[in-house]
């Protein structure tokens, strides 16, 4: 009898499904489910929402993915030895970056990305507009230049502009 217990235990810690917040204060926490009744759904984390909101706020993991998201705490065995459900991974955020997302009236400004790339003149473009199809040489010139690029030149690029946009926009701070 105490066997049948142990295996229906193992059997639903086997089959926890996780859900991660996509909207909200809580976006990208990872929580499981403790109760899911016709108006609340109550946490094994804390916490509710109610019934109708959960497929705007959370969105189920995939078994594989949730594995990423959460951390099993070896100190925490019941009493039989079986490992209770684990503790989820909190993401820390800064009281600064809260107050920034907090904000309800921001300034919108533009991000320019500058990259210096080569192209050819304006003479071999036309004769080749002339020679070719107009539209597949402008295909063509387009997969030239985005060849030039690498995502780890874009990124420093944009590390570069974000960096100039806080210099210039906040100077005198």
């Amino acid at each position: 009898m105490q066997e049948e217990n142990i295996k229906d235990l193992t059997e639903d810690v086997a089959i926890t499904k996780h859900w991660q917040w996509i909207k909200g204060d809580l976006s990208g926490n990872v929580v499981t489910f403790k109760n899911e009744g016709p108006q609340w759904i109550t946490f094994n984390e804390g916490g509710r929402i109610a019934t109708d909101l959960r497929d705007e706020f959370l969105q189920q993991l995939d078994p594989d993915i949730a594995g990423e998201f959460i951390k099993p705490n070896p100190a925490m065995i019941d009493p039989v030895n079986i490992p209770v459900l684990p503790i989820v991974n909190a993401k820390q955020t800064s009281p600064i970056r809260v107050l920034f997302d907090k904000q309800k009236k921001n300034d919108k400004v533009k991000l320019t990305l500058q990259f210096p790339v080569n192209i050819p003149p304006n003479g071999i473009f036309n004769l080749m507009s002339s020679s070719f199809d107009a539209d597949e040489v402008r295909d063509e010139l387009q997969s030239f230049i985005l060849d030039q690029l690498s995502e780890d030149e874009i990124l420093d690029c944009l590390h570069s502009s974000v960096q100039s946009l806080i210099e210039s926009k906040y100077k005198d701070k």
